[in-house]
């Protein structure tokens, strides 16, 4: 028999530490982990935001930012309503500003720098059950993919209402649908404006209309493999479309691991 000669594949390499990489996949359920909630503000239009990291059981990683507080106080209600959802099934009444020292993705560096920012401690460490989504958009004439939070569920799978009324879960369903529904409908409508070479060249991200679900803002940019331990504390494992609010521009965020795999 005669066996293939095989070279090294730093990529497959770094996957077969983390379970297929260092971001889950959208579309997809994930339990996950919060292990960052900074308070963030917009250097572009001053609006206030929560960025997130989570990462689910073998220690891949999403993030995302929800922002929710104009400059003029008023409250960007989509983002604003997404917020509340993750603190109401994370069992969390009141978030403090509070100042942290915690390692954070430096793109310069290219590693974790520790990094003094103000975090959301009483999100720290808390688990919920998302629905993330793959949506597209056209950048510089080509179609790209941003996964997003769609929808927040507690650790047994269960919307706000189900849990107030101990109840099985039956709404992530649904918005699983909805989910697929709003991504399959994402890439088409850029499929088309590429066909038809009517794309708008870029990420739209000004301020605008509400999402149908409250959506967020995600950006993702190059962060290292995840070797992070995860415990589910006995909840299972299991694995939502939104037309983005258009948001300011995060790239300037850096968005780094960080999971001290405690519960």
């Amino acid at each position: 028999m005669n066996f293939p000669t095989i070279q090294l594949n730093e990529t497959a390499a770094l996957k077969a530490n983390t379970s297929g990489g260092a971001f889950f996949d959208g579309n997809s359920e994930q339990l996950v982990k919060i292990g960052r909630a900074e308070f963030v503000v917009s250097p572009n239009t001053g609006t206030t935001g929560m960025a997130f990291d989570v990462f689910n059981k073998d220690g891949q990683k999403g993030y995302f930012t929800l922002w929710f507080l104009k400059q003029d106080g008023s409250y960007v209600e989509g983002f604003y309503n997404q917020l509340q959802s993750i603190m109401a099934v994370t069992g969390v009444n009141t978030l403090t500003p509070t100042a942290a020292n915690i390692d954070k993705w430096d793109t310069n560096a290219g590693r974790n720098v520790p990094t003094q920012m103000t975090v959301a401690n009483e999100l720290m460490g808390k688990y919920f059950t998302g629905l993330f989504i793959n949506e597209f958009e056209t950048y510089n004439g080509e179609k790209k993919t941003k996964t997003q939070l769609f929808a927040a569920f507690n650790q047994k799978r269960q919307s706000l209402q189900e849990q107030k009324d101990q109840a099985v879960p039956q709404q992530i369903e649904a918005q699983k649908e909805r989910m697929m529904t709003y991504s399959a409908n994402s890439e088409k409508k850029v499929d088309d404006e590429l066909k038809n070479k009517g794309g708008n060249g870029g990420y739209n991200n000004q301020m605008g209309g509400q999402p149908p679900h409250g959506g967020t803002s995600y950006q993702r940019t190059p962060a290292p493999a995840q070797h992070n331990s995860y415990q589910n504390n006995g909840a299972p494992n299991t694995q939502p479309r939104s037309t983005m609010p258009p948001g300011p521009v995060d790239d300037d965020i850096p968005f780094a691991p960080f999971y001290d795999g405690q519960l």
